[in-house]
């Protein structure tokens, strides 16, 4: 079925992209706040440039690798009662919840964001500190990015949710350990 494929190389996509990112910016995050922390206890010394990249490459895992955790069910979820739901009303609540909130929320993310990133590239906006970073705009843009790759994957969930509702056989998407679907059954 071509929705299923789609919808397979959409969260092929953006499982790449996480996981890319997470690779690219954990490790100079982890080495970026090792080395502040080490050089402020115990060689008196502290950068204001080492503290905002900390932070921004915090920004950018975070932002750009929200779509894969949500694609992974490996976001935060309170739920007490969603392992004693069948199937087919996790996925009218999942349905619902992608298209009242989740939608939504990107769509804020995606035009709000990118007015923020577009007004700091228009601007050249640099940290408000003597010392801080300057091109604000670079991590501002993670903003807008991340929500789209957040939509896209949303969109995708989705997708997964309303065929298995009108009876195409999918799994519910997203759940936790489960690979995504090829559409077969099994």
């Amino acid at each position: 079925m071509l929705m299923v494929r789609l919808c397979r190389a959409v969260e092929h996509g953006i499982a790449w992209i996480g996981a890319v990112v997470a690779w690219a910016m954990l490790i100079p995050l982890i080495a970026v706040s090792v080395y502040d922390i080490v050089g402020r206890q115990f060689f008196n010394t502290g950068s204001t440039r080492l503290q905002e990249l900390e932070w921004h490459f915090f920004l950018a895992l975070v932002m750009l690798c929200l779509g894969s955790a949500y694609l992974a069910d490996a976001h935060v979820r309170v739920d007490l009662l969603r392992g004693y739901l069948t199937v087919r009303t996790r996925a009218w609540i999942e349905l619902l919840g992608c298209l009242l909130v989740l939608v939504p929320f990107c769509l804020l993310l995606i035009i709000h964001g990118g007015d923020i990133a577009l007004g700091a590239f228009a601007t050249d906006e640099r940290s408000r500190a003597p010392l801080g970073l300057p091109h604000r705009w670079i991590i501002m843009s993670a903003l807008p990015v991340g929500g789209f790759l957040l939509l896209l994957a949303g969109l995708s969930i989705v997708a997964r949710n309303g065929l298995l509702l009108v009876g195409h056989g999918v799994h519910a998407a997203p759940e936790a350990g489960r690979p995504p679907d090829d559409g077969r059954q099994g």
